[in-house]
């Protein structure tokens, strides 16, 4: 299943407004959107900074649950399977999801129910303001569906927020208070900027420059594995003096998986400075591809080929 382009967002918050949002205990929110609407919280942060990035791949996960209620946690009643855009997953009448294979929408993600009223449900990954990767879910249907099939469609547009007392994988049916929505449908990057408490995209906008990949490592897997498994591997190694590259994987058919090390996005000034001058040695080539090599083994794949070049 091929995996589009990483999409990221800067998320600047002035220094007095950042006081006063942590001061009342306000979490950091991010929801995505799904068939129009959005009704769970991807991941909230209460450790946010003046500057955060969150960033996201479309690797997703299918499941179903058993219920929708507000302000609850999502309940997975089924086993999850990856998924991507463009492909179908059958749930039996036992209650069990199947591989998935190619169907349905392009745009979408087809389950196919067997089974008897179930509210379909989908996770996708994405990498906090900590740097950490994790799937949570994205989106569970509010009314259960009957035997038959239902699109679920994930569109690259987010929504930000701060609020209290909440925490990641909650449902919500309402709207959220004073949230800012971004579409990066034909954009990968965006900066939004909340001051005197209200969002604007600011000017240093402009000062920003693409994210320059630093090494691609082409990989021939003896093995099948989770792209979004491999991604989060290599993104926890990526802490320190490389905490600011940022690690793309996409699937290029078979096992074969294509790796692409950059820049993040969205730096500036020393920070900019700083990562380029690190990427210019070959040890830190060479490091990043001891990242990737370690990530294969903790998953328990080697490799028969492997090319790696630099830009």
């Amino acid at each position: 299943m091929p995996n589009g382009q990483m999409k990221s967002i800067d998320i600047q918050i002035a220094p007095d407004d950042l006081k006063a949002l942590k001061k009342s205990h306000y979490m950091l929110c991010f929801a995505k959107k799904v068939n129009d609407t959005y009704n769970v919280v991807w991941q909230s942060a209460e450790d946010y900074l003046v500057d955060n990035t969150f960033s996201w791949q479309p690797l997703y996960e299918l499941f179903g649950s058993n219920d929708f209620k507000g302000n609850d946690w999502v309940h997975t009643a089924t086993n999850k399977v990856p998924i991507g855009l463009g492909y179908e997953a059958v749930l039996s009448e036992e209650g069990l999801l199947g591989d998935a294979s190619s169907g349905g929408p392009a745009t979408g993600i087809t389950l196919v129910n067997h089974y008897g009223s179930i509210h379909p449900g989908l996770s996708a990954y994405s990498t906090g303001v900590d740097g950490q990767g994790k799937t949570t879910p994205i989106y569970v249907a509010e009314t259960p569906i009957v035997p038959g099939s239902d699109v679920l469609t994930p569109m690259e547009v987010v929504q930000v927020w701060f609020e209290q007392d909440i925490t990641t994988s909650t449902m919500f049916s309402s709207a959220r208070s004073n949230a800012v929505e971004i579409d990066l449908t034909d954009d990968n990057t965006a900066t939004r900027l909340y001051s005197n408490g209200g969002w604007s995209t600011p000017r240093s906008r402009v000062l920003y420059t693409d994210p320059t990949t630093i090494l691609t490592i082409i990989a021939a897997l003896t093995g099948a594995i989770l792209l979004q498994d491999l991604v989060s591997k290599i993104t926890s190694k990526l802490t320190g003096v490389y905490r600011d590259v940022k690690v793309d994987v996409s699937t290029m058919g078979g096992n074969t998986v294509k790796i692409e090390y950059r820049e993040q996005p969205g730096l500036t000034g020393a920070r900019l400075d700083q990562v380029r001058v690190l990427l210019l040695g070959k040890l830190a080539v060479d490091q990043l591809t001891e990242f990737t090599l370690e990530s294969f083994a903790q998953l328990g794949v080697g490799y028969k080929t492997l090319n790696a070049t630099t830009d």
